[in-house]
């Protein structure tokens, strides 16, 4: 339909696309009548990946080449990165909920089957997420709306992404009880914010690192499930304290360990890739990996 669209053109047609399609899943369970919260979930975090479908076949018509294709990142996976999606990112959540059980606010628990189910429920949440719905956001967010970004500066992109990614999820918040429903908004939402802005960029890092969407999907997988898992394991009399302005999702524990791994990533990008920020990063674009620069 659109032809000629300038990369920026394009993120801002994604990003209204997306906006609304949020807007309308919230409203649905608002006031539609659709009630069933998996569902609700799923198909919320599927809408990213729904918006890039319709770009790449309605809108831009990228999808009529294998390019348009290979430019999310589905083609390769990322293999060397991935011990930072995978171990580095658990960590984060690992340390921050250490750190709550060192203090009287709570303690580690554990069932009577021990450590083992808790793994191997983690181990599964992992790979059944980063498979469907922790995919369905990338390839929005990492697979298409990133690269698009990036001539306007890295560092300008990986910032606009996080707030783009976090403006997503308001509907959600603010329409439903689905989501951070408890604790005081003007705690959780300034929280919530930063933690996504500075997981944009650890994601965002390991997407230019590998020209891959995998090592995204599978950190964002390890990040949900492990707080989730790591919640169960936590006894507290405070939940809101706890789950919420210190550990889980985007307490201020998380946000301290995301921003920590996101500078420590942003190194090795410069290292690997190059320090400028006004680059369009062609090969991330066509879903190639960067290649390094020669010392």
């Amino acid at each position: 339909m659109f032809t000629k669209l300038t990369d920026t053109s394009k993120a801002t047609i994604f990003t209204v696309l997306v906006l609304f399609m949020a807007m309308a899943v919230a409203l649905l369970f608002k006031v539609g009548g659709l009630t069933s919260e998996g569902p609700v979930i799923g198909l919320y975090m599927c809408t990213p990946a729904l918006a890039a479908l319709v770009m790449l076949l309605v809108i831009t018509r990228d999808g009529s080449s294998r390019e348009g294709w290979k430019s999310l990142g589905l083609h390769r996976l990322g293999l060397r990165v991935w011990w930072i999606a995978i171990g580095v990112i658990f960590l984060t959540s690992l340390v921050a909920s250490a750190i709550v059980w060192a203090t009287p606010l709570a303690s580690f628990v554990l069932s009577e089957g021990g450590i083992v189910n808790p793994l191997l429920q983690f181990l599964t949440g992992v790979v059944i997420m980063t498979l469907t719905f922790s995919l369905g956001e990338e390839l929005g967010w990492r697979g298409y709306l990133l690269p698009q970004l990036l001539s306007v500066g890295r560092t300008r992109a990986l910032v606009l992404v996080g707030l783009i990614w976090a403006a997503w999820h308001m509907p959600l918040i603010f329409l439903t009880p689905l989501y951070h429903s408890a604790g005081n908004r003007l705690i959780v939402l300034p929280l919530f914010v930063g933690t996504l802005v500075a997981a944009s960029f650890v994601f965002g890092y390991l997407r230019i690192l590998t020209g891959s969407v995998w090592p995204a999907s599978l950190g964002h997988s390890v990040h949900n499930v492990a707080w989730s898992t790591l919640g169960a394991l936590t006894a507290t009399s405070s939940p809101v304290v706890v789950n919420e302005y210190l550990a889980g999702d985007n307490g201020i524990l998380i946000l301290a360990a995301t921003a920590v791994v996101a500078v420590w990533l942003g190194r090795r990008v410069s290292r690997k890739v190059g320090i400028g920020q006004n680059e369009s990063q062609p090969n991330l674009a066509s879903g190639e990996a960067p290649a390094t620069p020669a010392v």
